[in-house]
């Protein structure tokens, strides 16, 4: 008969948390195992109420009815402690088990009454009639106290329930202990849950408990009859010789094969074989279990787990769980085929072996280490020699002992997302170099077409002045002869009429006719008029040669007074009133300057921009007063009986020297003001507030490069709707 041992170990039980701890045999160990093995064995199959503990108190084994009465599920009890279960026994109960364990009673029976149920007990808390308990110590083959079985029963209702009491060796008879064990040997084995039978050295059956004969459908009788080759459908006659040498080397076995029942059906099972000595005659004492559930379950979790496997192999990212104590449990074949190793090389390997990401072992750690049952992270690792990144998506499960780790690669979504923070990059300083590129074409637009504006400005008022100064200085030079030559004939005429009194009637007639009284008092009157204007030509002419300064392309001292008088005099005819507009009242209140270093004909036409704009400004005020609301320093007159407010517009000039470095410049005006919005804008080239036909929008955004740029100045102003607006020209003194 060929055997198929599931595994050379002995199985010890289930712990509190279900697992089953395994021991490996080896041959040097079966003989001081063999006896734990047997009690065990019978502890778990008794009918009656008992269980097998080692040196510590803690439960090897227990039979089915010890956790039946005590309200545990199965294999909780399992590495427990004997006092954590009852904690209310009385103190001479954990004497009594010291003194068995120490070999000093070789036997220890004692009552205790209803207050001692287990405290797992899902039943009531009290017993409701005394227990016997029964401490027994067991030896293993070298003769050692290994640890105690206990028994427990009910006795009669008659017996004492709260006393404790406990019968040594030398109260015992020793033949009734000889008579007792065989007889719990043959209940346990005769009523256990799991089929037991016993075989002679040549296959036959000598002995078959009940649950054997229901598993088979045989009588005990029938049972007898057979051999284990006609209910073990892979075991044969000839396999027995090699089978029974095996046993008797080991002690044990453990293997998985086939049985089938009295009316041909098969059924898988776990056989437990332990070899046997009675009497000189050598037994095979065979225990089966019925695993068809089991295998069902193995084969329906391997399906599950084959299934699971198949689905994670289809992720497109690396995937593996990892156990608590930092060991791979497993990968799935992207991981695998990216670090070239076998998936099962993975298995039981310490998180790290690989040495190829330092990130992902930190991040394994933190996890396993924080309250966080997900948890999400970037990390770095390095595949092939090339450095990848990875979006780690970690869930923990199984209570916290373990957690799936998914990795997707997103190395080009980086890159690209890099890439495209570049190209945003590029684009933001090409538009910011569009931006100053398209200001500094604003500027140099601005300064070509005031520069060709002042040019032909220029040359025209010097044109003009030149032309008319010729003629001007003509009249003018002549005016003065003029006059001498007329006084010296008037004086001629009166000579005449002193020594000629009575002169001809043709002479006579003309003088009438000529009213020459008359003629010679206002001719006299006729020469000083001519005069003043040839002069006010003169001052004209010179105010426009002084204002366009073309003969001056170099930084000069200059009078900044005479500037403003040249520019006033030319826009004195705006001063004056017309439409309906009062005249402009203007104030000069001039500090004592010295001479600035400074392009005298730049400086005047920023004063130019500025009164113009300040005229216009007191002119749309006087136009449209409704649209400005309420302007400040108006004036009320008495009209007829009635009070009529009326608009006094003024233009205030005032220098001044600031910190003795600097002189300052302030045109003010009472006109509508400007609001915030406006003020904001007011040096851009291009903003006007007027009309387009009427303003070109570059008046203020000159004047701020020539008092800025090209003077290193400041331009400042200050304005609000209603009280008017001030410009503050600020220019350093320079030296002389």
């Amino acid at each position: 008969m060929q055997t198929k041992p599931v595994q050379q170990k002995i199985r010890l039980g289930r712990y509190a948390d279900g697992t089953i701890p395994t021991i490996a045999q080896q041959p040097s160990e079966a003989s001081m195992c063999e006896n734990k093995d047997r009690f065990r064995r019978l502890v778990e199959h008794s009918a009656d109420k008992a269980a097998m503990v080692d040196c510590e108190m803690r439960y090897l084994a227990v039979s089915r009815r010890w956790e039946t009465d005590c309200g545990l599920d199965s294999g909780k009890a399992i590495g427990r402690s004997h006092w954590e279960l009852f904690p209310n026994l009385p103190e001479c109960c954990q004497q009594n088990a010291r003194a068995c364990l120490t070999g000093i009673l070789e036997y220890s029976e004692f009552v205790v009454g209803r207050s001692t149920s287990s405290v797992v007990s899902k039943k009531e808390d009290v017993v409701t009639v005394p227990l016997k308990w029964v401490f027994r110590p067991w030896k293993n083959s070298a003769g050692a106290i290994g640890g105690l079985m206990l028994f427990a029963s009910e006795i009669a209702e008659d017996m004492p329930e709260t006393n404790c009491y406990n019968k040594s060796s030398s109260d015992v008879n020793n033949n009734k202990q000889l008579e007792t064990r065989p007889q719990l040997t043959q209940i346990a084995l005769d009523n256990a849950a799991d089929t037991v039978f016993f075989t002679t050295s040549d296959g036959q059956i000598c002995y078959a408990n009940k649950a054997a004969c229901h598993l088979f459908g045989y009588s005990k009788s029938e049972l007898l009859k057979l051999t284990v080759s006609d209910l073990d459908s892979q075991f044969s006659a000839s396999d027995l010789p090699e089978h029974w040498t095996q046993l008797k080397q080991q002690s044990n076995l453990t293997f998985e094969t086939s049985y089938k029942t009295k009316n041909g059906a098969s059924f898988p099972v776990e056989v437990k074989v332990n070899y046997l000595e009675y009497d000189g005659c050598e037994y095979r004492c065979a225990i089966a279990r019925d695993i068809s559930d089991r295998q069902a379950a193995g084969s329906a979790l391997l399906e599950a787990k084959e299934q699971l496997q198949a689905v994670l192999d289809a992720v497109p990212g690396l995937v593996s769980w990892v156990s608590s104590d930092l060991r791979y449990l497993g990968v799935n074949r992207h991981l695998a085929t990216a670090y070239q190793i076998p998936a099962e090389q993975f298995i039981g390997q310490k998180v790290g072996f690989l040495d190829t990401s330092p990130k992902f072992n930190d991040l394994v750690y933190d996890f396993f280490s924080s309250h966080e049952s997900k948890k999400y992270e970037e990390v770095t690792a390095s595949i092939k020699g090339d450095n990848k990144t990875y979006l780690i998506v970690a869930q923990k499960y199984q209570k916290s002992t373990a957690a799936v780790f998914v990795g997707l690669d997103i190395t080009e979504s980086k890159q690209s997302l890099v890439a495209l923070q570049k190209s945003e990059e590029c684009l933001r300083q090409q538009a910011t170099k569009l931006e100053q590129t398209l200001l500094v074409l604003q500027q140099t637009q601005t300064q070509l077409i005031q520069t060709e504006k002042m040019s032909s400005l220029g040359q025209l008022v010097a044109g003009i002045a030149h032309e008319i100064n010729n003629p001007v200085s003509f009249i003018s030079g002549n005016i003065s002869h003029a006059n001498n030559y007329i006084e010296e004939l008037l004086r001629l005429i009166e000579l005449y009429q002193k020594y000629y009194p009575n002169p001809v009637p043709e002479i006579q007639d003309l003088m009438e006719e000529l009213d020459l009284e008359f003629t010679k008092k206002d001719l006299q009157k006729l020469l000083i008029s001519m005069k003043v204007g040839s002069e006010r030509i003169r001052d004209v002419v010179r105010s426009l040669r002084l204002f366009s300064r073309t003969d001056e392309a170099q930084m000069k001292p200059a009078d900044i007074h005479e500037g403003l008088d040249s520019t006033l005099l030319i826009l004195q005819n705006r001063l004056q009133a017309k439409g309906g507009r009062p005249g402009i009242n203007l104030i000069k209140e001039y500090g004592d300057l010295p001479r600035v270093r400074c392009y005298a004909g730049q400086l005047n036409q920023v004063f130019m921009h500025l009164l113009t704009n300040a005229i216009d400004a007191l002119e749309e005020g006087g136009r449209n007063p409704e649209k400005y609301g309420t302007i400040q320093n108006h004036s009320l007159l008495s009209a007829g009986g009635s009070r009529a407010e009326v608009f006094n517009p003024e233009i205030r000039i005032r220098t001044f020297v600031v910190a003795e470095s600097e002189v300052a410049i302030a045109i003010s005006d009472n006109g509508p003001g400007m609001t915030e919005e406006v003020l904001g804008c007011i040096f851009e080239p291009l903003f006007t507030t007027k009309s387009q036909a009427t303003s070109t929008g570059l008046g203020l955004a000159i004047s701020q490069h020539l008092v800025v740029e090209k003077h290193g100045g400041e331009l400042r102003c200050f304005s609000h709707p209603g009280y008017g607006t001030e410009l503050i020209v600020k220019i350093a003194i320079g030296d002389d």
